[in-house]
C-alpha cells in the first residue's frame, strides 16, 4: 500500500511538504519525478518485492507512473506480456500496472483484479490519466480550477498547497444528513473523488478534463437471472470466494483477518484457513454484552484452529482514538465505528501483520442489513393506501404539529418519530421511504441546522427496484454507504498505522455473478444472506454464526457521557461557530436537551462535534 500525490507545475517544496502529509500510508520509501509540465510523487509500503526494483515514480518509455493498490492477478499479466516480449526488472505489480497500460491503454484495467489509484502521466501527449478501482476501495482525490490540478491519495496533501479553499454546501449537506461525503462531492468546493469505476483524464497542454466510466455494475443486473439449480450456484459461488480469498493472499509480508464471528468474516476466515492455512485472527471485545462480538470470533477461531488475537477494549485506550478523530480522517466523517476499527488495526500491527483482510461488501451484495427488510414491511404498510389518502394524512400531521399531538401521545423521541412518519407519507417512492429511514438527520431538522433541503438522486435503485425494492436499497448502498463511510473507514483505519486493508467480497467478479443471481438466493423466508449462508455451512457449524447482526460499534456515548458533554461544551460556543455554516440557536436547543438528559438523536450531536473538530484542525 502507498500514496500518490502530484499537480500540474513544477515546485519540490511543495512537492515534498504534500508526501510528508502523507507519510503514514508509506513509510518505507518515497520518491519524486519533477517536469516543467507535472510533478509526481509516492510513498510506499513495502508488500510485494520488498527490494528497491519497487521504488516509485517508475518510468517505462514516455510513461511515468505512481501506483497506489495491489493487482493480485498482477502474474498471470506479466506472463501475457511477457509472450508480447515485454521484459521485466521485478517481481512488482506496478512494473506490470505500467508496461499493461503501455500495451493496451486504458483497457489494461480490463484485465485487472484489485484495488487500485494509478496515476499515470504521459511525457509525449501531455496527458495525465488517474484510475481509481471498480469498487472504489482505494481513495482519490483532485482539485480543478481553470488550469489548476492537484491530485491525492487524501486531501491531506492538497491542503498543504491550497491555503484558499471554501466549504461545499452540497457536501457539508451530505455529511450532516448520512455522515459521510457520498459520491464525487468533497468537503472542498472544487475538491473531488475521481468516481469508482472510472479513469479521468487531464491534458497539461489544454487543461481540458475529462471524466469517462469504464465499468459499472448495473449491466449486470440488467441481464437475464441465471436459471442454475440452488446447488450450482452455491457451487460456483464458493468456487469464486476460494479463488478471491486466495488471491488477496499474494504478499511477501504476513496477513491477517479481522474476525466478527459473523457471516462475512467467518466465510473469509474459514476459507483462507481451508484453502491457504495458518491464518491469523483478529478481534475486538467490549465488557457490554449488547456490543461484545468477541465470544463469538473466538468460537469461530477455536472451531477453524486459527492463531487468534482478542483484545478488550479500555474506555482511556478509545477516548485517545476520540481526541485523534479528526487527525485519522482528514474529510469531516460521523462512523463513530472508526475507533474501534482503528484500535483492531494497532493490535494488527503490534501482532507482526503488514497487511489485514475484512469482509466488508457482504451485506450489501448479499443482502445483510436488517434495515432493508425493515424498510420494506413499512413501505408495503404505507403504500397500500391509496396515495390521496397518505397526502391528507400527512397534511393532517402538518396541521395539527408535533407539540399539540405530544400532549396525547406519550412516546420517547416522539417529535423525531413524528416529523420521520410524516414525511414518509409524502413520498411516493421506494427510494424516498428508504432515505427518510437512513437519514441521521430528518428533512426538518437539516433545514433548521444548514437552511437547506436537498434531494439526493441515487439512479441505480430504480434499477435494482424492478426486482425486489431490496435490491434497490443495496445498490444505494453499494453505490454511496459502502464506497464513502465503510470503505472510507477501513482505509483511513488502517493506514494510520500503516498497514494495509483488503476486503476480498468486493472482488468484482463476486459482484457480477450475484448480480444475475435471483433475488430469493439472497434473501428468502426471512434468512438474509442466504447464498453465502449456504457456502458457510459447508465450513462452519450451524449453532455457531446463527445470531442475530450486531454491526462494528462501541458503547460510545456510555463511555464518554463526560468526556463528550465537555467536548461539546467547548465546541458548541459562539466563537466556534463564527463561520455561520451552522445554525447556532438550534444547536444550543439541542444540547441543551443532552444536558437536561431528555432524548434526542445523540448522532445528530456527535456529528457536529465532528465537524466542529474538523473545522479547528483544518480550517484555522
Amino acid at each position: 500500500m502507498c500514496a500518490i500525490v502530484g499537480f500540474n507545475t513544477k515546485n519540490s517544496d511543495t512537492l515534498s511538504k504534500m508526501l510528508k502529509s502523507i507519510q503514514h500510508r508509506g513509510p518505507d520509501d518515497s520518491g519524486v519525478y519533477e517536469s516543467e509540465e507535472f510533478s509526481l510523487g509516492h510513498v510506499r509500503l513495502s508488500i510485494v518485492d520488498l527490494s528497491s526494483h519497487g521504488h516509485q515514480p517508475m518510468i517505462f518509455e514516455n510513461l511515468v507512473m505512481v501506483y497506489n493498490g495491489e493487482v493480485y492477478n498482477f502474474k498471470e499479466i506479466r506472463q501475457e506480456l511477457k509472450s508480447l516480449r515485454y521484459t521485466f526488472h521485478s517481481q512488482t505489480d506496478s512494473e506490470v500496472v505500467l508496461k499493461a497500460y503501455h500495451k493496451w491503454g486504458i483497457k489494461a484495467v480490463d484485465k485487472f483484479i484489485g484495488m487500485f489509484a494509478i496515476a499515470i502521466y504521459d511525457k509525449v501527449s501531455g496527458d495525465l490519466t488517474l484510475i481509481r478501482d471498480r469498487v472504489g476501495v482505494k481513495p482519490l482525490y483532485y482539485y480543478h480550477k481553470e488550469d489548476e490540478f492537484i491530485f491525492g491519495s487524501e486531501l491531506r496533501p492538497i491542503l498543504t498547497c491550497k491555503e484558499d479553499l471554501t466549504i461545499c454546501k452540497d457536501a457539508l449537506y451530505e455529511f450532516f444528513q448520512f455522515g459521510y461525503i457520498s459520491s464525487n462531492l468533497s468537503i472542498f468546493e472544487n475538491c473531488f473523488k475521481v468516481p469508482a469505476g472510472h479513469y479521468l483524464r487531464f491534458n497539461t497542454k489544454t487543461s481540458e478534463l475529462k471524466i469517462a466510466k469504464y465499468w459499472s455494475i448495473l449491466p449486470f443486473f440488467q441481464k437475464s437471472k441465471s436459471k442454475k439449480s440452488e446447488k450450482e450456484l452455491v457451487d460456483e459461488l464458493e468456487e469464486l470466494l476460494i479463488d478471491a480469498c486466495k488471491l488477496t493472499m499474494v504478499s511477501d509480508v504476513p496477513v491477517g483477518v479481522f474476525l466478527s464471528g459473523g457471516i462475512d468474516s467467518s466465510i473469509v476466515a474459514a476459507i483462507l484457513q481451508k484453502h491457504y492455512g495458518n491464518i491469523h485472527t483478529f478481534t475486538i471485545g467490549f465488557k457490554e454484552a449488547k456490543y461484545n462480538e468477541a465470544i463469538y470470533a473466538k468460537e469461530v477461531a477455536q472451531h477453524l484452529k486459527t492463531t487468534h488475537n482478542e483484545k478488550y477494549l479500555s474506555v482511556d485506550e478509545a477516548k485517545e482514538i476520540l481526541l485523534k478523530f479528526v487527525d485519522i480522517y482528514d474529510e469531516p466523517f460521523g462512523d463513530s465505528s472508526g475507533i474501534p476499527t482503528t484500535l483492531v488495526s494497532r493490535i494488527a500491527k503490534d501482532a507482526g501483520m503488514k497487511v489485514v483482510l475484512s469482509a466488508d461488501g457482504g451485506d450489501e451484495i448479499f443482502c445483510g442489513y436488517e434495515r432493508y427488510w425493515y424498510t420494506k414491511k413499512i413501505g408495503e404498510k404505507i403504500f397500500k393506501l391509496p396515495r390521496f389518502i397518505r397526502k391528507a394524512i400527512s397534511l393532517s400531521m402538518d396541521i395539527v404539529g408535533v407539540n399539540l399531538a405530544s400532549k396525547f401521545i406519550k412516546v420517547r423521541n416522539f417529535e423525531h418519530k413524528y416529523n420521520q412518519l410524516s414525511e414518509m407519507f409524502k413520498d411516493d417512492n421506494w427510494q424516498g421511504i428508504y432515505e427518510k429511514l437512513i437519514h441521521n438527520a430528518k428533512n426538518y431538522e437539516i433545514k433548521e441546522l444548514l437552511g437547506v433541503v436537498k434531494n439526493i438522486d441515487e439512479k441505480s435503485f430504480s434499477i435494482g427496484e424492478r426486482e425486489n425494492p431490496m435490491q434497490g436499497m443495496m445498490l444505494w448502498d453499494y453505490h454511496r454507504y459502502m464506497v464513502d463511510d465503510i470503505l472510507t473507514k477501513v482505509d483511513r483505519a488502517t493506514m494510520s498505522v500503516s498497514i494495509e486493508g483488503r476486503v476480498p467480497l468486493l472482488d468484482h467478479r463476486i459482484a457480477e455473478f450475484m448480480a444475475q443471481v435471483p433475488f430469493k438466493y439472497k434473501y428468502r423466508d426471512g434468512t438474509s444472506k442466504y447464498l453465502l449462508r449456504k457456502v458457510l455451512e459447508r465450513y462452519i457449524p450451524k449453532e455457531l454464526i446463527e445470531r442475530p447482526k450486531m454491526g462494528f460499534g462501541i458503547p460510545m456515548f456510555e463511555w464518554f457521557s463526560a468526556d463528550l458533554r465537555e467536548l461539546f461544551e467547548s465546541n458548541f460556543t459562539s466563537d466556534r461557530l463564527t463561520h455561520k455554516l451552522l445554525n447556532e440557536s438550534y444547536l444550543q436547543k439541542e444540547f441543551q436537551k443532552l444536558k437536561d438528559n431528555r432524548a434526542l438523536n445523540i448522532n445528530k450531536l456527535w456529528f457536529v462535534l465532528v465537524f466542529q473538530m474538523w473545522y479547528k484542525r483544518y480550517m484555522r
